[in-house]
C-alpha cells in the first residue's frame, strides 16, 4: 500500500526511480571528469613549469579558438536526428539527446586521459602544443558530451515540478561530489602525501568513464515533442539565425549569462587557490578544510533550495547568495589574511552560500528556455546549454589566463614538479609583490564580480517563476495556449 501511495503522489511524473538514479550517477560522473581539467588545468600546467605569461597566452589563444563550436553543435542537435542516420541508427536508440550521448560519451574520457600525458621533460614549446591539441580534443568532447546532458534536463519529463524535483536532486549531488572530489584531490596533491597530478587525472578519468556507461541502456527521455506551438511543425524547421536569434532576443537567459560571466570572470581564486593556500598560509590543504565546515550546513541547505526558491523566486534566491558572497569575500580580504584559524572559521561559512550557487543556477535556465519555447514555438534547449557549456569551459580558461597575467606582471616564479610534496622539498620562494597579487586574485576581486552580479539580477531579471511554470505547462500540452494567456500575471 506505501508503494502505491508513492507513485500515487505524483501521478503526472514520467520516469522511473531507477532511470533517475542511473541518470545522476551518469551525470555525476560526467562532472567529476569535467572537474579533471576544469579545475585542476591551471594547477597542471604550472606544475609543468612553462613560462607563466607565455602558459596566460596559450590559454587565452586556445580559448578563441574553440568559442564557436559549442554554439555550432548547440543548433547541430537541436536540428539533426541522429538516430535516422542509417550509419548510426543501430547504435544511437530513441530520443532527442540520449542518441549523441550513447554513442559520443566515451571520447571525453579517452580526451581528458591524453591531455594529463603532456611529456615533463619536454620543452615548452612541445608542452604547449600538446596543450592546444589535447585540450581542443577535450574541449570538444567535452560538448559532445555535456550538451546532450544538460538539454536532457527538458526532454526527460513533461513535468515541471518533476524536472524542479530532479534538478534538485541533482544539485544537491554536485555539491557533495565536487567538495568530495576536492578533498580527495588536495589530500593526494599535498605536502603529506603528494600523488602526481597526471596519475590523478588519468586513473580518474578511467574510473569515471566506467560509470558513464549505464547511462546508455537505462536513462529514456520522456518529452521530446512540444506541444501547442502557432504553427505546427515549425519548431522542425529552423535556420541557425532563428537559433541565435531565439537567445539573443530573450532577455532573460542574457541577464543570467551576463551575470553568470562576471561571477565567474572574477573569481579568480579558482585559478589559484592551492597556491594561495600553500603560499599564504604554508598549507595547500586549508582550503579543503573550509569546505569541509561548510559541507554539512551547505548539503541541508542545497537540499531545500527548491523550497527557499518557491517561497523567494528562484532571482531573489540567486541574487541574496551573491549578496552574502560579495560581504563575506571582503571581510576574509580585510581581516583574514594573518589569522589562519580565523580565516578557515570565515572561509568555512562563506563555504555555506558557496555551495548554493550551483544549485539555485539550476533552476533559472530551464525557466528561460521555456519562456523562448513558449515566445517561439522553437525548441531551443540545445543552443541554450551549448552556451551554457561554452561559458563554463570559456570562462574557466580566461580566469586562468587572466590570473596568470597578473601573476607574471607582479614576479611569479616559475615553478617545477607533480605535487605540493615536490614544491616543498624545492622550497621555491616567492616575492612579497607576488604574494599580495595572489591574496588580491584570491579575495579582492571575486568580491567585486559576485557584487555585480548581485546587482544586475535584482535590477533586470523580471521573469516571474510561476509565469514560467504556466509556460512549461502550456509547452507540454497541458493547457491551452489561451488558458495560459489568461493566467499569466502580465503581458510578455
Amino acid at each position: 500500500m506505501a508503494k502505491k501511495e508513492r507513485v500515487n503522489k505524483h501521478p503526472d511524473w514520467r520516469l522511473s526511480r531507477s532511470e533517475k538514479n542511473w541518470y545522476y550517477v551518469g551525470d555525476t560522473a560526467r562532472l567529476f571528469c569535467t572537474s579533471l581539467v576544469g579545475s585542476y588545468m591551471t594547477m597542471f600546467l604550472m606544475f609543468q613549469g612553462i613560462n607563466t605569461a607565455s602558459l596566460a597566452t596559450a590559454i587565452l589563444l586556445v580559448k578563441i579558438i574553440d568559442s564557436v563550436d559549442d554554439v555550432l553543435f548547440g543548433y547541430i542537435i537541436d536540428r539533426i536526428h541522429i538516430k535516422d542516420w542509417k550509419l548510426f541508427r543501430k547504435f544511437a536508440g530513441e530520443g532527442k539527446y540520449m542518441p549523441w550521448y550513447r554513442l559520443f560519451f566515451w571520447t571525453f574520457p579517452v580526451a581528458t586521459i591524453l591531455f594529463f600525458l603532456m611529456p615533463k621533460g619536454a620543452p615548452d614549446a612541445v608542452k604547449i602544443a600538446w596543450f592546444f591539441v589535447t585540450y581542443l580534443f577535450y574541449d570538444f568532447t567535452c560538448t559532445l558530451t555535456e550538451v546532450p546532458m544538460q538539454s536532457m534536463v527538458t526532454t526527460l519529463t513533461d513535468s515541471p515540478s518533476e524536472r524542479n524535483s530532479i534538478l534538485t536532486v541533482k544539485g544537491v549531488i554536485t555539491v557533495i561530489a565536487a567538495i568530495g572530489m576536492a578533498t580527495v584531490v588536495s589530500a593526494l596533491l599535498s605536502e603529506k602525501v603528494g600523488v602526481p597530478l597526471k596519475s590523478i587525472g588519468v586513473g580518474g578519468a578511467v574510473i569515471f568513464l566506467a560509470f558513464m556507461v549505464p547511462m546508455v541502456f537505462k536513462v529514456h527521455e520522456h518529452n521530446t515533442e512540444l506541444k501547442n506551438v502557432e504553427n505546427e511543425g515549425s519548431q522542425e524547421n529552423y535556420s541557425f539565425k532563428d537559433m541565435i536569434n531565439c537567445v539573443f532576443t530573450n532577455k532573460y537567459i542574457l541577464i543570467y549569462f551576463l551575470a553568470v560571466i562576471i561571477s565567474t570572470i572574477f573569481c579568480t581564486r579558482t585559478a589559484v587557490e592551492s597556491f594561495l593556500g600553500f603560499y599564504i598560509f604554508h598549507d595547500s590543504m586549508i582550503f579543503t578544510y573550509v569546505m569541509l565546515i561548510g559541507f554539512v550546513p551547505g548539503i541541508i541547505l542545497s537540499a531545500f533550495c527548491g523550497k527557499l526558491a518557491d517561497k523567494f523566486g528562484k532571482r531573489n534566491l540567486l541574487a541574496f547568495i551573491f549578496t552574502l558572497l560579495t560581504a563575506a569575500t571582503l571581510i576574509i580580504y580585510f581581516f583574514c589574511r594573518d589569522n589562519k584559524t580565523m580565516f578557515i572559521v570565515i572561509g568555512g561559512l562563506c563555504a555555506i552560500p558557496n555551495a548554493l550557487v550551483s544549485v539555485v543556477r539550476t533552476y533559472i535556465a530551464p525557466d528561460t528556455i521555456d519562456y523562448t519555447r513558449y515566445k517561439t514555438g522553437k525548441d531551443c534547449s540545445g543552443i541554450f546549454y551549448s552556451l551554457q557549456s561554452f561559458l563554463n569551459k570559456a570562462l574557466g580558461g580566461v580566469v586562468g589566463s587572466v590570473a596568470l597575467y597578473i601573476l607574471a606582471t607582479f614576479g611569479w616564479q616559475e615553478v617545477t614538479g607533480d605535487s605540493f610534496a615536490d614544491l616543498a622539498a624545492q622550497g621555491v620562494t616567492q616575492s612579497e609583490t607576488a604574494l599580495n597579487a595572489l591574496w588580491n586574485l584570491g579575495y579582492l576581486i571575486p568580491a567585486i564580480g559576485f557584487g555585480i552580479s548581485a546587482i544586475l539580477l535584482f535590477a533586470f531579471y523580471s521573469l516571474k517563476d510561476k509565469d514560467a511554470e504556466l509556460m512549461a505547462k502550456c509547452n507540454a500540452g497541458q493547457i491551452t495556449r489561451e488558458e495560459c494567456e489568461a493566467k499569466l500575471s502580465r503581458k510578455y
